[in-house]
């Protein structure tokens, strides 16, 4: 295609089509879906017509696939199995780790950074992360898995990536990594990022260069197309955004600060993500946190620093990691309360409207599309 990542763009068909097949479904999408494919297959060698026909071919299928109807992960009894296994794992994961020694407010923050058990934090705590600008961390999303990933690839993948024993390895990463999506309850944020992760990893082992944003747009097509209805979930709106703003402003930025420190280029990084997702949060809670970027830099390396401790108390339930994992819970709660008390670090009563966040976003991507080309 003569568009730049026409993966990624093929993405953005389908997503547009499943809003519409949503919002008005109907049974005409099907026989035009099957019409536009042939005429695109007929015009395959006129570049301009062909691309815009491809885009309309997904498209049409995002709305054909939401007008047949919900899809779901699992299905019937199969899904209240699957729950309940995954919550006797998770009890006795955070059984284990209880064993340590830890409090019972280090034990709650832990169990949802880790296994994504939030039953046991206080309303208080919620509140006081959010007012921080720091309440994603308490959702599992890609940025927990990539720090699993992260000692997985320290430890083992750089070691045996261009080896002979490379696909060898492979079975047992995707192991890990889904393993670790199911017991944590497969929440979409981390379906997302166990599919950019495999892909990743794959591209990696066969030493084949990729840009990230491929799989971005791959693992969005691959949820989309199984369940539509995520289209509308905050989780599957934040964390896709929050990634793709990452993912195509990272590398040309970089360039330009090759020089950074690595505390410069976190904040880059915080800044970017926070940039992207500001629309989506002020639409759907009504409030922009100002400071959440600047403090990302201490309770980002900070709640490394505990999921860390967290799996080696779970492995290991001794005292003395229990006593770190309270002491290293008890400077995140002081830095997260300094931040929610500092004045004006949080705009509130913020309502856009639908028409406004899209047209926001349609200006973004229009300038990242310039940004990038250059």
């Amino acid at each position: 295609m003569i568009i730049q990542h026409p993966m990624l763009w093929c993405a953005v068909a389908l997503m547009a089509g499943i809003a519409v097949g949503l919002n008005l479904p109907s049974t005409l999408c099907l026989p035009l879906l099957v019409a536009v494919f042939v005429a695109c297959y007929l015009t395959r060698k006129t570049r301009h017509l062909h691309d815009v026909l491809t885009l309309l071919v997904w498209g049409l299928l995002g709305c054909s696939r939401a007008s047949i109807g919900e899809g779901r992960w699992i299905i019937g009894d199969g899904k209240v199995k699957i729950e309940n296994r995954v919550a006797s794992v998770q009890s006795a994961l955070t059984a284990r780790l209880e064993k340590s020694g830890v409090s019972p407010r280090t034990l709650a923050l832990c169990s949802a950074l880790v296994v994504g058990r939030k039953d046991g934090l206080k309303r208080e705590t919620r509140q006081a992360y959010n007012r921080a600008g720091a309440g994603h961390l308490l959702a599992l999303s890609g940025m927990h898995l990539g720090i699993i990933y992260g000692l997985m690839y320290l430890v083992f993948i750089r070691l045996v990536r261009f080896s002979k024993w490379r696909w060898h390895a492979l079975p047992l990463v995707l192991l890990a990594l889904w393993g670790y999506t199911l017991v944590a309850g497969m929440p979409v944020s981390l379906v997302r990022a166990a599919l950019m992760l495999s892909l990743m990893t794959a591209f990696s082992l066969m030493e084949y260069d990729t840009d990230p944003l491929h799989p971005l747009a791959l693992a969005a097509i691959i949820i989309l197309l199984i369940a539509p209805t995520e289209l509308l979930s905050i989780s599957f709106q934040l964390s896709f955004v929050a990634v793709f703003f990452i993912l195509a402003l990272w590398r040309p930025l970089s360039d330009k600060f090759q020089g950074a420190n690595w505390a410069v280029r976190l904040l880059m990084v915080s800044c970017i993500a926070s940039f992207g997702t500001m629309p989506l949060v002020a639409y759907h809670f009504h409030q922009v946190s100002l400071i959440g970027p600047l403090f990302s830099l201490i309770l980002i390396p900070l709640t490394t620093v505990i999921i860390y401790l967290t799996i080696a108390a779970m492995v290991l339930p001794v005292a003395p990691l229990g006593a770190l994992l309270n002491c290293a819970e008890a400077i995140q709660n002081k830095v997260v309360g300094l931040a929610g008390s500092i004045p004006g670090g949080v705009l509130t009563d913020v309502y856009p409207g639908k028409l406004s966040v899209a047209l926001v976003y349609g200006v973004m991507l229009v300038a990242i599309v310039r940004f990038r080309s250059r």
